[in-house]
């Protein structure tokens, strides 16, 4: 059966979700939503999608959807995604994920009380070189894990025009911890387990630009942070970010006792060295990962991905073991929580404060 969908916000969602459920034979596009009657019309004629609304309960509500995929600004997630559980539609939530721990657990219950699934798009982990990681781990490749090392530099906050104005805003969801680097958050989990104390330093190094008109934010997010994850098992993860720098950069390294794995961007490849060694080996994705990815890289093609392990989940009634869950957003929201927390506050926190 074709799982018909409408798509809530028409910018990240229509480059990348309309497209991603319209190459996926599981999934037919029958909606979409915007604000502005202009932009949501001229999703529909450029998509080919025969219904469009500017009013998103509308569209929940339409008993020709059967998911509602949300890919608006941050701040409004947890009340579509609530309102489309209780409409008693599968729910796919973008990154960011929700503004508060609070909302989180709130969408956990509900769609555990509707039998919906309710799915963060922490499509990251489904990239064939993180697949290719996660199988290292599970084989012990590095030993036991004792530092895991993430970091992101880019422009994105520093050149005009290229960020939706939603990633300034604090009160709105924004930031780059929440928007990005929570993606590599939902690794560290995944990988490690749980997290006992977080703590971090979150800036706003750079000036809003704001547009002709229009009023500054009262509430900067954060473009530039450091935050450290303190494991239960002992170990430690530390994420650096900043979307104000000229030099772009994406890496992971994961360093065990017996050895190092260290991946530059999100190609096909990582490298490995084993401890006291003195050359690193070049492993690659599996050809399988690529072709399951149809083509794409980096978060494109985790979506492609993501979505056909949610197609499977909706028909058999129960989600694969690496589908993303309702509890893994909860998770990685109440770590950017405690980040945030660490920072305003400058002491580490326990991950138990945050409820």
């Amino acid at each position: 059966m074709t799982i018909r969908v409408g798509v809530i916000g028409v910018n990240y969602g229509g480059r990348v979700h309309i497209p991603a459920y319209r190459n996926n034979p599981s999934y037919e596009v029958v909606a979409v939503c915007a604000r502005a009657p202009e932009r949501a019309q001229a999703a529909a004629r450029e998509h080919q999608i025969p219904n469009w609304y500017t009013d998103a309960r509308q569209l929940i509500t339409s008993s020709d959807v059967d998911l509602i995929s949300i890919a608006s600004p941050p701040r409004t997630h947890s009340g579509f995604a609530a309102a489309a559980l209780a409409a008693g539609k599968h729910t796919v939530v973008e990154i960011a994920y929700v503004a508060s721990t609070l909302e989180a657990r709130v969408l956990q219950d509900m769609a555990a009380e509707v039998r919906r699934m309710g799915v963060p798009a922490f499509v990251l982990r489904y990239t064939p070189v993180l697949r290719l990681i996660s199988d290292l781990l599970a084989q012990n490749k590095i030993g036991a894990p004792r530092l895991m090392r993430f970091e992101l530099l880019n422009d994105f906050l520093a050149t005009p025009g290229q960020a939706a104005r939603w990633m300034w805003d604090a009160d709105n969801g924004g930031g780059i911890l929440a928007g990005f680097v929570s993606h590599a958050i939902d690794l560290a989990l995944r990988w490690f387990g749980p997290v006992r104390e977080v703590d971090a330093t979150l800036a706003t190094l750079a000036e809003e630009m704001v547009p002709n008109g229009t009023a500054p934010l009262t509430s900067l997010a954060d473009d530039t942070g450091f935050v450290t994850l303190h494991f239960e098992s002992g170990m430690l993860a530390t994420f650096s970010h900043s979307a104000v720098t000229a030099y772009p950069r994406t890496s992971i390294e994961l360093h065990g006792s017996a050895g190092s794995v260290l991946i530059e961007g999100f190609g096909d490849e990582a490298a490995f060295l084993p401890l006291g060694g003195r050359t690193a080996q070049t492993l690659y994705a599996p050809e399988q990962y690529l072709e399951e990815t149809r083509g794409h890289s980096g978060l494109m093609g985790g979506f492609d991905l993501f979505l056909d392990r949610l197609a499977v989940a909706i028909a058999k009634g129960g989600a694969p073991a690496d589908l993303p869950t309702l509890a893994d957003g909860l998770e990685v929201t109440r770590i950017v929580d405690a980040a945030k927390m660490a920072s305003r506050q400058h002491r580490r926190i326990k991950l138990s404060e945050v409820k």
